[in-house]
This record gives structure tokens, C-alpha cells and sequence, in this order.
């Protein structure tokens, strides 16, 4: 994804907690975010492909296989 894809996803979900916080103040909304342990777009987007990768990595089925060693360089560049 892009710079610009992950500001909007974050866009969305600052607007998100606003309405539902009633808030217009940043630091109310960052103070949410963590306490319902929220992590920016951009860091779960990294956790959720490196999970996905290991799992190719991992994988039997032949066609993993064929992409495992593309996989491990990608993994290993997160």
C-alpha cells in the first residue's frame, strides 16, 4: 500500500473515534486509540503480511513451495 492509503485508513479511523467520543481534541482521540490498542494501518498491514509470509514460508502445498524463497527475502526486508 501507499503513504497516501495509509493516511486515509488512518483519516478513517481517527474520524471514527471522534464521532463515537463525541471529540474534537487529537489527544483525546490518541489517548483512546491506545487504550483500546489500536495500532496505525501501516503497522498492522506490516504484522498481517509478515504472518502471511511466514505461513508461505512454512506451507507444504507445492505452490507455496514455488514462493517460498521470494517470501523469505520479502520477509526479511520487514
Amino acid at each position: 500500500m501507499r503513504k497516501s492509503q495509509f493516511s486515509s485508513l488512518n483519516f478513517v479511523i481517527n474520524s471514527t473515534f471522534r464521532k463515537v467520543f463525541d471529540t474534537r481534541s487529537q489527544d483525546v482521540v490518541d489517548v483512546c486509540l491506545e487504550m483500546f490498542n489500536c495500532v496505525p494501518a501501516e503497522q498492522t498491514v506490516a504484522m498481517r503480511k509478515a504472518k502471511f509470509l511466514k505461513r508461505v514460508n512454512n506451507s507444504n502445498n507445492m505452490l507455496c513451495q514455488t514462493f517460498a524463497v521470494e517470501a523469505a527475502k520479502e520477509l526479511a526486508t520487514l
